[in-house]
């Protein structure tokens, strides 16, 4: 039914055309006096001249909605630390408490260096630590000229060295599918290990702090001592002062 419909539309479209470029020629030619064949074409398929026929076709408007953002109507921050060690990864931490998360740039780019590097000496170890960049990281590299970089994993925000030689520079670089990260200066830092002066400043300090608990326990000692000699004498004096009255008595009876 549909199609038998659009059957006279098409036809008319057609008939319009041609009368379109007829009309045109004839203008061109010189002569300028239109015909009129749209009416009496209309006039003879039963049509209404007054009718515009040319605009039959209906429009369609196609909407395209706005792609969603994963952290749209998330207002709250999640609790996300980047130098905490063996920290959870934020988007764990965004579906767990639906909170929103840092941007970070994605696996194909190529990361920025970690921040706020530190190495110190803890013990005979030497501890390396640092904060992860917002990029995308597969894993982390703490480079030492001269030796094997130490790989650790992407949850991890410190490394251990051993036997690091004074004025050793250490760089944290970072890793994924786009490659490695440069060197910056918050990405390296010389190791300065602990002087001797401060080795025996805290020697000092320690014993010192010995040394005044085992005084004051001293002092304690002596004044229970004293206290208890005090005790001791008087019961003594007590005694003897007793002792002494029943003497006395005895004499005074005997007599």
């Amino acid at each position: 039914m549909a199609a038998v419909r659009n059957q006279p539309s098409l036809l008319v479209l057609l008939l319009l055309a041609l009368s379109s470029g007829y009309t045109a020629k004839r203008l061109a030619e010189g002569n300028g006096t239109e015909t009129l064949i749209r009416p009496r074409i209309l006039n003879e398929l039963g049509l209404d001249p007054s009718e515009d026929y040319t605009s039959y076709e209906e429009s369609t408007v196609l909407l395209i909605s706005p792609p969603v953002s994963p952290t749209e109507g998330k207002s709250q921050r999640c609790e996300y630390d980047p130098c905490q060690d063996q920290q959870r990864p934020c988007v764990d931490l965004s579906v767990a408490s639906d909170c929103q998360c840092p941007g970070l740039s994605g696996p194909l780019v190529l990361p920025e260096a970690p921040r706020f590097v530190h190495v110190a000496q803890e013990g005979p170890e030497v501890v390396v630590k640092w904060c992860s960049p917002a990029s995308t990281v597969s894993h982390y590299q703490i480079v030492v000229e001269g030796r094997e970089p130490l790989v650790v994993g992407e949850l991890s925000r410190k490394g251990v060295l051993k036997d690091l030689e004074a004025g050793a520079r250490v760089c944290v670089e970072a890793v994924n599918a786009a490659g490695v990260s440069s060197p910056s200066q918050y990405s390296c830092m010389s190791y300065e290990p602990e002087r001797d002066g401060g080795l025996a400043l805290k020697a000092g300090l320690i014993g010192g702090a010995l040394g005044l608990l085992l005084l004051l326990f001293l002092v304690v000692f002596l004044l229970r001592r004293r206290k208890a000699r005090g005790k001791s004498r008087g019961r003594n004096l007590s005694q003897t002062s007793d002792a002494g009255g029943t003497l006395k008595g005895q004499e005074d009876d005997s007599l």
